[in-house]
């Protein structure tokens, strides 16, 4: 009876020792994992030098534009990814200019705001209808950097977009320019002269 008993606490040390070597063997991985995501959190918050260079990630976004009217000069606001700059491709489905479908009713402007500037798209003939639908693609932020994206009419004309007129948007990568934009400068200014 006595070896009985010794063979089951022997049994149940055994048990209990494999368990606290099991649980220790899973503190010491977290540990680890917390303390590489700490150095990592300490390299990025408190090293002037650290520069995050880009982000390769996809976003995909498509802006229906049936039922906008848009003046002479009126624009909208397609894109923002402030302060993070993007490259990416942009197609757009436009009512355009019959006798001329690549003079476009329409401009694409990018940029940082406010310093835009026109972007030159290629039009598709292959899936163009006009007036009623033309096709364009370009691509953007493989120069300037890039964080606003403007649709801006240039027409006379208002122009009314129906049901297929539409704007896709993919952007590819994303990084913290290296120049701050006109915007930022101007929020220095104002915090130097504030003293805030």
């Amino acid at each position: 009876m006595l070896v009985a008993i010794l063979a089951v606490l022997i049994y149940i040390a055994v048990l209990s020792t494999g368990s606290i070597a099991t649980t220790n063997a899973n503190k010491n991985s977290l540990s680890q994992i917390q303390d590489s995501n700490l150095a990592s959190y300490e390299l990025v918050s408190s090293n002037l030098d650290y520069v995050h260079t880009a982000d390769m990630n996809r976003s995909t976004q498509t802006i229906l534009l049936n039922g906008i009217t848009l003046n002479s000069s009126e624009f909208i606001i397609m894109y923002d990814s402030t302060p993070y700059a993007s490259k990416g491709h942009i197609a757009l489905n436009l009512p355009c200019d019959p006798n001329d479908p690549q003079d476009r009713l329409v401009d694409v402007l990018i940029g940082r705001a406010p310093d835009m500037s026109r972007m030159a798209l290629g039009y598709i003939p292959q899936l163009s209808s006009p007036p009623n639908m033309c096709v364009y693609h370009g691509q953007f932020g493989f120069g300037d950097p890039v964080t606003d994206i403007v649709l801006k009419a240039v027409s006379e004309d208002p122009i009314t977009f129906k049901g297929p007129h539409s704007v896709a948007i993919v952007t590819h990568e994303s990084y913290i320019p290296k120049v701050a934009s006109y915007m930022q400068k101007v929020m220095q200014n104002m915090t130097n002269m504030t003293g805030s």
